[in-house]
């Protein structure tokens, strides 16, 4: 790949357009349709680092990652940029602390086959982290699967004080299918996420097995990555167990909901597809697959799982879906922040 003027060429192929964004930076336009993958990007990069691009501004992981292999630096989902002598090679646990700004990043244990690291706040928080130990493992991601964590657990304090380690496997923790994005395991402190989210070979491998498919899960959108989502969803598991716990206001949550889509509960706006179900039933549960996802339509827990990745991993100056803003309404009134 080459750059002309303000285009990225693939041979003949006008491939990406470079269009301006925020401080100096440019992001990319892709111009014909195209699966991200590890050559990609180290073809794409390379070109743009040639061309003498300043600064880069864009979300895709496998992108950054290489990018930041070939010493492009910046801060956790910020812009990239090219700096001449930068360290390209820092090891996993250096790179991840370089990212996470005030606070201590340890490698625990010295096993060959996993890299576990343990990553403790300037307010005394702590979390770790578990990957297998392999050469394609992007730091960035585990960065941001802490910081998604640490901030969870900072907003809800001891509500959200169950959960201790974050373990990356292939699976995510036993379907070894790679069709189970996270894994919540109750009363464990553990919840899981697939290699696909944190390792670039695993990565490549799922967007080759979803090219084209549809997705029923939400997703999420700049700054945040598809990692981030998966922990906030996975998190929404240990905190609705308090929830589940307070009859009460489990019970004013879902009539809340409910009326928000118009129904008696959120539960009859789940039973739309029911052949028996009223025509405001079917119309709600239409709500949620457009606002929030299909996945959402499942049961209660995974709807609100659903609606806490939106709400938690909402874009800055943007507003959430209505249902999605009722949700998180609901919990600043429930569970208001102490900071």
């Amino acid at each position: 790949m080459e750059v002309r003027d303000d285009t990225v060429w693939d041979g003949a192929t006008p491939f990406a357009t470079l269009a301006p964004s925020a401080d100096g930076a440019v992001s990319l336009q892709l111009l014909t349709p195209v699966v991200i993958s590890r050559e990609v990007a180290r073809s794409l990069i390379a070109a743009l680092t040639s061309a003498g691009v300043p600064a880069l501004d864009v979300g895709d992981a496998l992108l950054r990652d290489q990018a930041r292999a070939v010493g492009w630096v910046g801060a956790l989902r910020a812009p990239l940029v090219a700096v001449d002598g930068a360290d390209a090679h820092l090891d996993p646990v250096a790179a991840v602390r370089s990212m996470l700004s005030g606070a201590r990043v340890e490698r625990r244990g010295l096993s060959r086959r996993t890299l576990s690291m343990r990553v403790t706040t300037v307010d005394g928080l702590r979390m770790k982290v578990k990957v297998p130990d392999r050469s394609d493992v992007m730091p960035e991601m585990l960065a941001a699967a802490l910081d998604t964590a640490l901030a969870v657990r900072r907003r809800f304090g001891r509500m959200a004080s169950g959960v201790h380690t974050i373990s990356i496997d292939d699976g995510a923790g036993g379907f070894d299918d790679h069709r189970t994005a996270g894994a919540a395991t109750s009363g464990t402190g553990t919840f899981f996420l697939d290699t696909s989210l944190a390792c670039g070979g695993a990565m490549e491998a799922q967007r080759q097995r979803m090219a084209g498919a549809p997705g029923i899960s939400a997703q999420v959108t700049r700054p945040w990555f598809p990692i981030d989502g998966v922990v906030a969803h996975e998190y929404w598991h240990n905190l609705d167990t308090t929830v589940l716990a307070t009859p009460a206001t489990y019970v004013e949550l879902n009539r809340a909901l409910g009326a928000e889509l118009g129904v008696e509960t959120f539960e009859h706006a789940l039973r739309g597809r029911e052949d028996t179900a009223p025509l405001e039933w079917r119309h709600a549960l239409g709500r949620i697959v457009r606002e929030v996802s299909p996945y959402a339509t499942t049961n209660m827990r995974e709807a609100t799982a659903e609606m806490f990745k939106l709400w938690w991993c909402a874009p800055p100056h943007t507003s959430p879906s209505p249902l999605v803003a009722c949700f998180g309404a609901l919990l600043d009134r429930f569970y208001p922040s102490s900071a």
